[in-house]
């Protein structure tokens, strides 16, 4: 008798939850260095990730309905992106401070965050789509 071959699903199975606890990173300068901003947002299939897709879908849907049909179509993905990942994100610390106001955490300062400095965005999108970023060592 030969043994039954399986596959064990255990690695993924402890995928997903490292992306439902989601990560931190430290956000650095154009020269590679810390700024000493870190934030936190959960993967690409964690609930809260998947939740936002949907309702940033609806939301653009809705505002395009809202749209005169002789308006002409905007590629709206970068705003698409960042609505997506302003969802996702879960925390940043310490609040940072742009021309000398302090910036608490929210859904809209984290957007608006996102859609001022490009450069901070794409540290976040670039983990935070994907999954291997959430692997544990």
């Amino acid at each position: 008798m030969s043994a039954e071959a399986f596959a064990d699903l255990s690695g993924l199975e402890s995928l997903i939850q490292s992306q439902e606890e989601g990560i931190e990173i430290e956000i650095l300068n154009e020269k590679g260095e810390p700024i000493g901003l870190k934030i936190g947002f959960v993967g690409p299939d964690s609930d809260r990730m998947q939740k936002a897709m949907r309702d940033v879908a609806a939301e653009f849907a809705k505002k395009a309905a809202e749209r005169s049909s002789l308006d002409a179509a905007t590629d709206d993905s970068d705003d698409r992106m960042i609505a997506i990942l302003a969802k996702s994100t879960t925390h940043w610390s310490p609040n940072p401070k742009i021309g000398g106001q302090v910036i608490p955490f929210s859904e809209e300062n984290v957007r608006n965050l996102y859609a001022k400095f490009r450069i901070i965005r794409d540290q976040v999108e670039v983990r935070a789509v994907r999954r291997s970023s959430f692997t544990k060592s």
